[in-house]
């Protein structure tokens, strides 16, 4: 979801270069791969296939996104994995007075009534209210970008992680704690719409370090920056580092997973590797 993109650290990290696609070569590999960072949620007119990102993913024989997002189960398992356990509901998380203030907030934002998703993790629901925040009728993700390309050249398409991964993830948050960021969300959304707003515009200059000035400060995922964030990132580098040496490959997953200290930039520079900009 849009929020696992939002938070990443970079302390005493040298600036990084203005993009988001990056070579990865040097050690064994023997053709350059590629990674891009994505943003999982924009107006259609933001996503601009340019002549150097086709021409860099055509350079590749394979995609790798966060998930192996052409699984036929995959949709199957989403929706399964979104559902909060032991019968638990939004109504039992928040009081009766809040969560009717809520479903009104809610209703200007998203089609969907807040009532039928009342089962679902509450940061999966709050998923549902972001495209309303943004100028546009529709909403794309750079994942259908690359899955549309990497059909049209007839590559495979697999995952960094395990849907089962990515769930866990979200369950180390407390029910009680998304409950309580889905509310913050909705009771301000002039403020929710303002930052992400300002985050995609900072996405759309390929500025990394403005990125990360503005999420560094998050006082809800901060705490759960480890998990969401750190963990992650050093579980793909295995990944990453195995594929790039038996075929070029393109990986593409959210943009706050590249930089700082702790991201898959500065960890594959730590395990030898040349990381250069493709500007």
């Amino acid at each position: 979801m849009i929020a696992l993109v939002f938070a990443f650290t970079s302390h005493a990290q040298p600036p990084l270069a203005k993009t988001l696609l990056w070579k990865v070569s040097g050690k064994d590999i023997k053709e350059p791969s590629y990674l891009y960072g994505t943003f999982h949620l924009m107006c259609p007119d933001d996503l601009v296939v340019t002549d150097t990102i086709r021409n860099t993913f055509n350079r590749t024989k394979q995609l790798y996104l966060e998930l192996d997002m052409d699984d036929p189960q995959m949709m199957m398992q989403m929706v399964m994995g979104a559902m909060m356990k032991n019968d638990t509901t939004l109504t039992d998380l928040l009081p009766q007075d809040e969560y009717d203030s809520l479903k009104v907030k809610f209703q200007q934002l998203s089609p969907i009534p807040l009532d039928m998703l009342k089962s679902i993790k509450p940061f999966f629901a709050m998923g549902a209210i972001f495209p309303g925040l943004l100028d546009c009728d529709a909403t794309e993700g750079w994942e259908k970008k690359f899955m549309e390309m990497a059909k049209a050249n007839n590559e495979e398409i697999k995952g960094l992680e395990t849907l089962k991964s990515q769930m866990d993830v979200v369950d180390a948050i407390p029910y009680k704690v998304q409950a309580q960021m889905l509310a913050k969300s909705l009771l301000n959304i002039d403020s929710t719409r303002k930052s992400l707003q300002e985050l995609i515009k900072v996405y759309k200059q390929k500025d990394l370090q403005k990125m990360n000035e503005l999420t560094l400060d998050d006082p809800d995922f901060g705490k759960y920056d480890d998990a969401m964030i750190k963990t992650r990132n050093a579980n793909w580098i295995p990944v990453i580092k195995a594929e790039a040496a038996k075929m070029p490959t393109f990986f593409a997953f959210g943009a706050g997973h590249l930089g700082g200290k702790d991201g898959v930039i500065n960890l594959l520079k730590k395990a030898g590797y040349t990381v250069t900009p493709v500007l």
